[in-house]
């Protein structure tokens, strides 16, 4: 009885003992599993082909950098003779200007017939000599104008290049004579007032047949004063290099409409920026000389103007006024004097900020890189994506264009996979915006891959814009010579995959991270090595009994 009671005793008491020693077991076995499952979680979600990117970042406010005060427009684009074949042997060359030339001179110019595609001899007189110009026009237009207000148009030229276009223009470019000289030995801008077009002739200022030997623009007689400020700079440009790319040229040769004051009231836009955010898969480094229906020209003159006016907003004119006097051409030249004035940034880094800047024009974030201050400019041609876990399109870029994808209410977590040529290398910008704001993420997908995979994240995301372009993995070599017409282009297929469910973002595999799985796996073992010296505990305790 006794031992019966003892045993009952010993049964009772080592019994509620056990259910302790039980509880705390299947607590660290518990604690255990889930600090194994968490682990885990974070391996395999941060283990997987697609990296994954952590959009959420602490917005911040920085300072955003301003323009000049005064702005200007351009709109009739100019034209390069150069390499016109010649008629006849030339002309008389006699009679150029020189310094002493009084109003009321007259002599005759070679002007390029665009229509006919020759040159013709006119003949005009020097109605209006100023500090810096001379301007002529040609005798049919005074005859239809009447010579009282064919004069006052002339003056009116005159003063308005010597007080506004010529001091704002050479602050910009530098001194007309640039690095190769005066050809005809007078400072005088000779200005020609015609029937032609507004355009530049570097033929003008080399001893070639049809040169008229003088530094001098042309211009419609009844013309919009920013276009003298537009082929003013074509010319200074040329006196110091003259094979530079032609989204350069015009780029820049816009930007002095802007910096001569001329543009404020359009809203610092030329008239070609809707053209351009109409139709962004145009080349930015290829230039639709003669235009097409589908791409016309102008469409060209609208991206330059935007990337030239972006660069000067965000890195300051002086990288404008370099790049002028910069020998190397093109996106080497755009690097050298960025990277000169202590920019650490590529071209193609530079291109990537930009495309997603005109996509969304947002400032605030990124350091401000992605938006214009001084003006809006946003692109209206997009595919939109109601529904981004359907998406799978085969689109075609062109080299240096633009293609943007816009999706609406993405889901939290969604994987972006663009299957591509293989010797091909494909930028992508992704511009989201959640509940804690914008995120960019931008990434070069070189030639060596032919599926690229992304996955991206963010919280309660009410849209985002896939941006792709088909680029080169280093610094595209464009130069003048060569970049005519629309460019190479080629073919990607995008699919997007997303979570519809999720609502909890991917923590990505980052150095923090790594600190909390290393913790988890310490509480893990901990656990795990409780567990085991309370078991061991019990069938000891069992084997004495």
């Amino acid at each position: 009885m006794t031992s019966r009671r003892w045993s009952s005793g010993f049964a009772v008491t080592p019994a509620r003992h056990g259910g302790k020693g039980r509880i705390v077991v299947s607590l660290c076995l518990l604690f255990v599993f889930i600090a194994a499952v968490l682990t885990v979680g974070f391996f395999l979600d941060t283990s997987l082909d697609a990296p994954s990117y952590e959009l959420h970042q602490d917005l911040g406010n920085t300072n955003v950098p301003r323009r000049p005060e005064i702005c200007p427009l351009l709109k009739h684009p100019s034209h390069d003779v150069q390499d016109a074949t010649p008629l006849t042997s030339g002309m008389n060359h006699d009679h150029y200007p020189r310094r002493d030339l009084q109003v009321g001179h007259q002599r005759s110019f070679w002007v390029w017939d665009f229509n006919n595609q020759l040159f013709n001899e006119i003949n005009a007189t020097l109605l209006a000599v100023g500090t810096h110009g001379y301007v002529f026009m040609e005798h049919s237009c005074i005859t239809e104008l009447g010579e009282t207000a064919a004069t006052q148009q002339a003056e009116g030229i005159r003063d308005e290049f010597d007080s506004v276009i010529y001091p704002r223009v050479t602050d910009l470019s530098g001194h007309p004579d640039g690095s190769l000289g005066d050809i005809d030995g007078d400072p005088h801008i000779v200005i020609l007032l015609s029937r032609s077009a507004n355009y530049y002739s570097e033929r003008n200022e080399l001893d070639l047949p049809y040169s008229n030997m003088c530094e001098m623009v042309y211009l419609y007689y009844r013309t919009w004063l920013p276009y003298v400020a537009h082929e003013f700079q074509h010319l200074i440009w040329f006196n110091n290099e003259w094979d530079e790319p032609h989204y350069l040229l015009e780029g820049l040769s816009q930007y002095a409409e802007y910096y001569a004051g001329y543009l404020a009231p359009h809203d610092n836009i030329v008239p070609w920026v809707p053209d351009f955010l109409q139709h962004p898969e145009d080349s930015l480094l290829y230039w639709n000389m003669f235009g097409s229906p589908e791409l016309p020209m102008t469409i060209d003159y609208g991206g330059a103007y935007l990337f030239t006016f972006y660069i000067a907003e965000h890195y300051g004119i002086d990288i404008l006024r370099n790049l002028i006097t910069e020998p190397t051409d093109g996106a080497y030249g755009v690097e050298a004097v960025l990277q000169a004035a202590g920019n650490d940034i590529t071209f193609n880094e530079l291109y990537l900020n930009w495309i997603t800047a005109v996509t969304i024009d947002e400032l605030g974030f990124g350091d401000n890189l992605y938006g214009f201050e001084g003006l809006d400019a946003r692109i209206s041609q997009y595919d939109t994506v109601n529904d981004p876990s359907l998406l799978n399109d085969t689109i075609s870029l062109r080299y240096y264009g633009i293609h943007i994808h816009k999706l609406l209410s993405p889901p939290d977590t969604f994987t972006v996979q663009i299957k591509k040529t293989s010797n091909h290398t494909i930028g992508v910008s992704l511009a989201l915006h959640d509940a804690h704001g914008w995120h960019t993420y931008q990434s070069l997908h070189d030639e060596t891959n032919t599926t690229v995979t992304d996955t991206f994240t963010g919280l309660s995301a009410d849209v985002a814009y896939l941006i792709t372009s088909y680029m080169q993995n280093q610094t595209p070599n464009v130069v003048k010579a060569s970049s005519y017409g629309h460019g190479p282009s080629t073919e990607i297929e995008i699919s997007i995959l997303g979570d519809s469910t999720s609502t909890t973002p991917t923590i990505p595999w980052n150095g923090a991270n790594l600190g909390l799985i290393v913790s988890l796996s310490v509480f893990c073992g901990v656990s795990f090595l409780i567990a085991i010296t309370i078991l061991k505990k019990q069938k000891k305790s069992h084997e004495e009994n």
